[in-house]
């Protein structure tokens, strides 16, 4: 099931239908003809350049060049055509930076920053990036004028544009330029591919508030979805309505402008819920959504109210009353109304997408949502059950992509509960199977992610959560997971950012809390780490965060402090585990206190009954720090080896198994295999160096200078991450200053 990554350093071209939304609206024959003249005239011009077309985006051609004159002249001719036949204008964008091939497709930052760039030229006009710009060759025939540095919608950092002077093109002003990004911030919710589609209830959402003649960059946008009640008076049709508030935070998130509030953080508030006011405090949102379900026979009744909740007032209400077989017409009905209300300027992709739904059967759908019901209980026995469930939902409409992402998943959660990795290759195939159905499906890629991530294989995961993200950048799954790919790649100031929004989305959970609370630690900032870790602890009391508060107090030398944390661990009323020794046991170890830290992590191995064949168990090597039992440390030592060696074999990229071989071959005395170890965890993403510069185990290769030249270079690395996120911080700063 393993795909090798495709990627390429090339000239991503954009370019964009100037009016044709309007033409659209006016003469549907002759916008066809258009699209068709303009298809084309790109297919014989790039094939003269070494042009690729990747795909068409209704009216707009996305495609990629091996090098800058030849996207220059492509992007010139095409221009000079569009003159000399004056049928229609073009804008063009371009941005030079590597590219991820896959299966026909392009993806990555700089398909995103051409699409951007595009945006916001004007007629006849050719926009490029300062990467292009600096790769024009010197003596070649082409001019450009700097237009200077601009913000861009979903670019964190600003970008310097310049635009093309050759004859005929036009030239756009700054000023331009930057009322075409004043104008977009206006139309937050259309996306840079043209594949996203206005999906149920978000329009309505946006059209409330600017119904509210309050534009929405005057006040916070978000919103929590509330579980739907179901008014039937029958439990069982309790799925349908989970399912339905499901399918309704998923598709107003595909809102980039919107903070959605995920389906995790609601899900408490099924049975029975406080004040209005008191969640929105609790989840940090201005707007709540309220609705309920109620069936009759072969109808169903859908009603659905949108409070700002500052206020206490109603923005927007409605009800539909359909056939249960015809619900998915609703979709499409309310889509294509607020599309009308907003006079959305749709291209022709958006266009098609609007009313399309995964499927035309509700038996299936209904189906699916039974499964996905089944799933949400993580349960072994459940999740069995849900596989088959999508099964069913496939055996009745076998081209349902979403069922069979749904089988992607409970194939994966076979592998969590230990019923073996092969289900790995099966959830792979699912996921498969759903993206030739629908390409374009982020839920599939973000399925496809986690497989990855399961097998140990982050480079696929990374490129899978990338792609989910890149579809729709608010997938919440796709978020916290690409957030920890980052953190295990060494991405720390990447992971940090998504981990702050999985933790605005999702804000009962506790684990983005944590990894932050975690990622500031490495970084040395241990104030903000300390804040982190108090909301994490605030939702869960979790080992694991009280391990890395420890270790935030041992960075400041605060021993005392550290070793306060112990009793907190083992909380009165629940049953402790091999887990919460050792946490304990890894606290007392890097506190200097050997006795209770052999205590703690003896106690935690005759726990862990696993503990000769799990990889990610680290007491053994601990342990053998510390017992005077010289054969039964060797012993200890040998084993935990060997597993991590044997997982490193079978694919597995993970930085901790090579971070504790080495720790191994130091207390084997084997410096090179330690040094070389240490040296490969590095490469897998390791970056937090306290593991080892407060591990005495490590004292005897203390001086090596390989390991001090390694340290240093982890410094230098984490130097630079946190330069990177005060620029970050300090663009943010300034995008706030001019909306001010």
């Amino acid at each position: 099931m393993n795909q090798e990554l495709n990627r390429k350093l090339s000239v991503v071209y954009f370019s964009d239908i100037v009016g044709y939304t309007r033409l659209m609206g006016r003469d549907e024959d002759a916008a066809f003809r258009l699209m068709k003249k303009n298809l084309a005239a790109h297919t014989e011009i790039f094939e003269k350049h070494r042009g690729k077309i990747i795909k068409e985006l209704g009216d707009g051609i996305l495609a990629v060049f091996e090098t800058v004159p030849e996207a220059l002249s492509a992007a010139l001719e095409i221009q000079e055509f569009c003159k000399k036949n004056r049928e229609f204008e073009l804008r063009i964008g371009l941005h030079s930076g590597e590219v991820i091939f896959d299966h026909g497709d392009v993806f990555g930052d700089a398909v995103n920053l051409a699409s951007r760039i595009q945006s916001v030229g004007t007629p006849s006009s050719i926009l490029i990036s300062e990467k292009v710009f600096q790769n024009i060759p010197t003596g070649l025939d082409f001019s450009a004028i700097k237009l200077g540095a601009f913000n861009l919608k979903n670019v964190e950092n600003e970008i310097e544009l310049y635009a093309l002077t050759n004859t005929p093109l036009a030239v756009p002003k700054r000023n331009e330029v930057l009322q075409n990004i004043k104008f977009q911030d206006r139309n937050l919710w259309k996306y840079w591919v043209g594949i996203s589609a206005v999906f149920i209830l978000v329009g309505y959402l946006i059209f409330s508030i600017f119904g509210d003649n309050r534009n929405w960059d005057d006040r916070e946008k978000s919103v929590a979805v509330l579980p739907f009640e179901n008014l039937s008076g029958n439990v069982d049709q309790d799925f349908f309505s989970d399912g339905l508030t499901s399918d309704v935070i998923s598709q107003i998130s595909k809102v980039n402008s919107l903070k959605v509030i995920s389906k995790d953080a609601v899900r408490e508030y099924k049975k029975g819920r406080p004040s209005l006011k008191e969640i929105a405090e609790t989840l940090n949102v201005s707007t709540i959504l309220i609705g309920s379900v109620q069936w009759d026979e072969d109808k169903i009744r859908i009603s659905v109210q949108l409070v700002d909740v500052s206020k206490d007032k109603n923005l927007w209400e409605e009800s539909f009353d359909r056939d249960s077989k015809d619900i998915f017409l609703v979709q499409t009905e309310i889509a294509r109304e607020i599309a009308k209300a907003l006079d959305a300027n749709l291209s022709v992709e958006e266009q098609n997408q609007i009313g399309k739904a995964q499927t035309s059967s509700f038996s299936a759908y209904e189906m699916y949502l039974k499964g996905r019901d089944q799933y949400y209980k993580y349960d072994s026995a459940t999740n069995l059950l849900a596989a088959e469930t999508f099964k069913k939902a496939i055996s009745i409409d076998p081209d349902y992509a979403m069922a069979y992402t749904g089988l992607a998943d409970a194939y994966s959660q076979m592998s969590y509960f230990g019923l073996g990795m092969d289900w790995l290759d099966y959830s792979l195939e699912a996921s498969s199977k759903a993206l030739e159905i629908d390409p374009y499906l982020s839920e599939a890629f973000s399925s496809q992610g986690s497989a990855y991530y399961y097998k140990g294989r982050k480079d696929l995961s990374q490129v899978s959560f990338e792609k989910a993200l890149a579809l729709n950048p608010n997938l919440s799954s796709a978020i916290g997971n690409l957030a920890t790919v980052y953190f295990s790649n060494g991405q720390l100031d990447k992971s940090l950012q998504l981990q702050s929004r999985s933790a605005a989305i999702n804000p009962k959970n506790y684990i983005p809390f944590q990894i932050a609370g975690w990622i500031y630690r490495i970084l040395g900032n241990q104030i903000e780490a300390k804040k982190w870790f108090d909301q994490s602890l605030s939702i869960q009391k979790d080992p694991v965060t009280y391990e890395q508060y420890a270790y935030s107090f041992l960075s400041d030398n605060s021993t005392d402090e550290a070793l306060e944390l112990l009793p907190k661990i083992f909380i009165e009323g629940t049953e402790h585990g091999s887990r919460h020794f050792e946490a304990a046991g890894l606290i007392s170890f890097y506190s200097k206190n050997q006795g209770l830290a052999k205590e703690n992590l003896q106690q935690s191995l005759n726990m862990n009954e696993a503990y000769d064949s799990d990889p990610y168990f680290p007491v053994p090597f601990y342990l053998a720090a510390l017992i005077e039992n010289k054969s039964e440390a060797q012993r200890l030592i040998d084993i935990a080896i060997k597993i991590r060696i044997d997982a490193i074999e079978d694919g597995d990229r993970d930085y901790n198994l090579p971070l504790y071989i080495s720790m191994g071959y130091v207390l084997k005395n084997q410096e090179t295999e330690a040094i070389n170890n240490l040296k490969l965890a590095y490469e897998l993403g390791w970056r937090d160096y306290f593991m080892v510069e407060n591990n005495m185990a490590f004292d005897s290769i203390r001086q090596n200078p390989e390991y001090r030249k390694l340290i240093a270079t982890i410094k230098k690395d984490i130097e630079q991450m946190n330069e990177n996120l005060a620029a970050s911080a300090q663009g943010s700063d300034k995008k706030l200053l001019r909306n001010l």
